[in-house]
């Protein structure tokens, strides 16, 4: 954001948190607080813009995928509550390697990355942008017949680092 300065970004980090916990713990600013823009006398002119990733976590702990849709809902509300002209950027789960033998986690990425995204295109309060980010590690096999559905699509190792769950400085670029 090249426009912004170091004081204009707020960066919050939630290791290992599921989507229910990001939505208690997430900062919103009240309405009245300018970030990120010149104080302007008319609030249309405000934009926040937040990017969060969240979700992965509710899968690898067992969580139902409707809880974490349920919290998407609430986040969606408690952003848009607060203020009502956000710009949010949503990233979706992702493959990551240890997905390749457990087909039961990778239908459940599968359903919530679907799930979330039908709960930020239908969001109207707010810019909302999911980022399908289900195959964007998997390299060439994120284009072949059945990559998703057909569990052809793996995660390139080359992306992440080695414990094959986090990124690498190469999946961060991508990102």
């Amino acid at each position: 954001f090249p426009d912004w300065s170091q004081g204009d970004i707020e960066m919050q980090g939630y290791s290992g948190a599921t989507l229910q916990q990001v939505v208690d713990k997430l900062f919103v600013p009240p309405p009245t607080e300018q970030v990120g823009r010149e104080s302007s006398s008319s609030s249309e002119d405000e934009l926040l813009m937040v990017v969060i990733c969240a979700g992965e976590n509710d899968v690898g702990n067992g969580l139902e995928v409707e809880d974490s849709l349920d919290a998407m809902d609430k986040l969606l509300e408690k952003t848009t509550s607060r203020r009502l002209f956000y710009h949010l950027i949503f990233l979706g789960p992702k493959f990551e390697p240890w997905l390749s033998d457990d087909t039961s986690s990778r239908k459940h990425y599968i359903k919530l990355s679907k799930g979330l995204r039908r709960r930020c295109d239908g969001h109207h309060k707010m810019m909302v942008t999911f980022v399908d980010c289900l195959t964007m590690f998997c390299g060439e096999s994120a284009n072949v017949p059945g990559a998703v559905l057909g569990g052809r699509a793996k995660a390139d190792p080359k992306y992440f680092a080695t414990d094959q769950l986090h990124l690498s400085d190469e999946g961060y670029r991508v990102w």
